[in-house]
């Protein structure tokens, strides 16, 4: 079959976590082209140089500098946000006119579907956990109306004892009988390595958070026994520090590889970085994007269950929150993601 494999291009996670399915969906021998978006696209066209990758754009948002900004950000900006997803999606129809797609497969683009061509959604944030509840609500009834539009939506989460928790459970409005939990999804596995490295800080995220997490990091690191590892996630990006291990980028199998001899690590809050901490194991510390509700929701939920603590941005101090780690249980990880991509593919299969 010819499918198409749409992905979202905010973060990089939805392009990591969508690799291990396009992968099966090739070994299974189906022509699969993809349909993404800026740093998501350069990240797959890397792990797929063999794929046709298409550039539509999707969402134009750039997140606040301020938390208490992201809502009046989204009242004002929420005609451009959905004249660029009809926009996209009129993209989309011209190019399935062009390739004649017979199955669509979408992570978290609400652009990426046909009326006549078997189309499935992949979403972990059904509810959008913004503060005021009037937006929460208005956002659910959105996705219950763009979820018409797909055969099933595979959810990447377990049914109980939920990594997501509300953000993709307890929903009253969204027919229940579409929604498939597959289990969480992952490029990466748990190994066996010895765990050599004290502290892993995974600086990443959109600009301008992603320089002041850094700035922050960088000003609180001096006099931090142990060994230190520091990843910034853009290419780009040089820093010399003869005292420390720091990574412009890594590969997903560097990525993996550290993320298995690290102690501790501490990073930002996204559901896709949760599951890889499913999936490997291992102690971690939040601290959430400032302005993103999502990230916020996750390090508090986390923390109720005793799994993972969180600091704010603001109030960061690398000392305290690497004491505070030992009061929590972290991963117990060793999850093998194969099992949630054999789910999502026997669910595409049963009802295409």
């Amino acid at each position: 079959m010819k499918i198409a494999f749409g992905v979202c291009s905010l973060g990089i996670g939805h392009a990591t976590r969508s690799a291990p399915i396009i992968a099966k969906l090739v070994e299974e021998g189906h022509e699969v082209v993809i349909i993404t978006y800026g740093r998501a696209a350069d990240i797959l066209k890397k792990e797929f140089p063999y794929l046709k990758v298409y550039e539509i754009p999707d969402f134009p948002i750039q997140y606040p500098e301020r938390a208490h900004q992201f809502i009046p950000y989204i009242f004002m900006n929420s005609n451009k946000i959905a004249r660029s997803i009809f926009k996209a999606h009129k993209n989309f129809l011209g190019l399935h006119e062009e390739q004649n797609f017979d199955l669509i497969i979408s992570d978290s683009r609400f652009d990426v579907f046909h009326r006549n061509v078997p189309s499935f959604l992949i979403i972990h944030q059904l509810r959008i956990m913004v503060p005021l509840h009037i937006l929460r609500a208005g956002i659910l009834v959105y996705n219950a109306y763009i979820s018409r539009f797909f055969k099933k939506i595979l959810v990447p989460d377990f049914r109980e004892n939920s990594l997501s928790g509300d953000m993709s459970h307890n929903l009253k409005i969204i027919d229940g009988n579409k929604i498939e939990y597959i289990g969480p999804l992952s490029p990466f596995k748990h190994r066996d390595l010895p765990r050599d490295i004290d502290v892993l800080i995974s600086i990443s995220g959109p600009e301008p958070q992603r320089t002041l997490f850094e700035r922050k990091i960088m000003k609180s690191i001096d006099g931090l026994d142990g060994n230190i590892v520091i990843t910034l996630g853009k290419p780009d990006e040089k820093i010399r520090n003869d005292d420390l291990k720091i990574y412009s980028y890594l590969t997903m199998d560097e990525r993996e590889e550290i993320m298995n001899r690290s102690k501790l690590i501490i990073s930002r809050s996204g559901y896709s970085t949760i599951m890889d901490l499913y999936a490997i194991g291992g102690k971690a510390m939040f601290v959430p994007t400032p302005g993103q509700p999502e990230q916020e929701y996750l390090a508090r939920y986390l923390e109720r269950r005793g799994i993972a603590g969180y600091m704010t941005q603001e109030n960061l101090d690398l000392r305290e929150i690497i004491s505070r780690a030992g009061n929590y249980s972290g991963f117990k990880g060793k999850y093998d993601t194969r099992i949630s991509v054999e789910n999502a593919i026997r669910v595409i299969t049963e009802w295409s």
